[in-house]
């Protein structure tokens, strides 16, 4: 649950233009570790990702081919006169919207996975734009456009007796980093 706070644009400029001068020097300065960084936290994250989703998957698609099963049983069942024709009809209807439903979600899994590898960190585009920008001044609308995805601010803290803003900022590319 997020509580109502706020923050100056200010701050969030001045936090914003630290941050990327913090990345972009880290890129340019040690370009090695950086990428290893980069691809360790990408690789942590998308490779759990994907392993739920495919686990997802595989089960959604054993439990269609089971509700298959179960729903031509129970079609037989109701030829040879073991079942009603009405409960045959609730029986078959609910098993078909449950088929339905893991349906809809196999094709939205199907696109997370698709989408997941096309999605692979693209290191050398956010190298060539730290190339670009050498020396970040100030913060214009080019360079948060090409820097910066998103940023979430976050509720002010005290530390040490004092108010701490923190913003957490993902990155286009390359998503948060902290060295």
């Amino acid at each position: 649950m997020c509580s109502s706070h706020q923050i100056r644009s200010t701050v969030v400029e001045e936090l914003l233009l630290e941050g990327i001068r913090e990345i972009t020097s880290l890129a340019r300065e040690r370009e090695d570790e950086f990428v290893r960084l980069v691809m360790k936290k990408s690789r942590a994250e998308s490779d759990r990702s994907l392993r739920e989703n495919r686990r997802e998957l595989e089960q959604a698609l054993s439990r269609i081919a089971r509700l298959d099963g179960i729903i031509q049983r129970l079609y037989e069942d109701n030829l040879e006169g073991r079942i009603s024709d009405e409960r045959f009809a609730r029986m078959s209807a609910s098993y078909e919207t449950e088929q339905r439903t893991l349906e809809a979600r196999v094709a939205e899994l199907r696109t997370l996975l698709a989408d997941a590898q096309d999605k692979q960190v693209n290191i050398d585009r956010f190298l060539a734009l730290v190339r670009k920008y050498t020396d970040i001044q100030e913060l214009t609308s080019e360079v948060l456009r090409e820097f910066v995805e998103k940023v979430y601010v976050h509720q002010t803290q005290r530390i040490d007796g004092q108010k701490v803003q923190r913003l957490q900022i993902l990155y286009n590319c390359i998503g948060e980093f902290k060295a």
